[in-house]
């Protein structure tokens, strides 16, 4: 089932690391049950600049950045909707271990569930949730090792993180206005 996160209109909160700021994410389209998202900010940490322009689909003008991603966004999880197929981000019910591919880009983009919680455990704003963790490797960003993403059955992707090849990692934590 479509779940009120991917209705047109909808808008995320975006808690990001010092440098970025103005970001606006929401969705603008939805169609046969595929949400288009638009991600605009303006970007001052040059890290974070470089990053984002290594990505082929983000327009950069200056500090401003953009671009629009197409997701299914669902009850029972969330994937990249891309014109050769679908990517699965996440499955809520998901087991440890369980793994998505698929080639892109002319390499290999490869999620695997690394931690499933069974009880509340994952601090998020104020609560503490069940969570669900899925690194990908393969996106070739520079410097990046691995990108660890975050999500919640009832609140969505709930955070990304950015592990860098010094050790160090960055968090972005992501707020829905609707839930599942």
């Amino acid at each position: 089932d479509p779940s009120p996160m991917g209705a047109v209109g909808h808008e995320f909160g975006v808690v990001t690391p010092n440098g970025v700021s103005g970001e606006n994410v929401v969705v603008v389209a939805n169609e046969d049950g595929a949400s288009t998202i638009r991600y605009t900010g303006t970007v001052e940490n040059p890290v974070m600049l470089e990053l984002l322009g290594a990505m082929p689909d983000v327009e950069v003008n200056g500090n401003e950045i953009s671009c629009e991603r197409t997701y299914r966004i669902t009850t029972e999880g969330f994937q990249n909707v891309y014109e050769d197929g679908y990517l699965t981000f996440m499955k809520y019910d998901a087991d440890e271990g369980d793994t998505y591919s698929m080639e892109r880009n002319g390499r290999e983009l490869k999620r695997v569930v690394t931690k499933v919680s069974k009880e509340d455990q994952y601090q998020w704003g104020f609560f503490l949730i069940k969570t669900v963790h899925v690194e990908e490797t393969g996106r070739g960003l520079p410097g990046v090792s691995k990108v660890e993403y975050i999500g919640n059955h009832r609140f969505g992707m709930v955070g990304v993180k950015l592990h860098y090849e010094d050790g160090s990692n960055q968090t972005l934590t992501i707020i829905a206005q609707a839930e599942n």
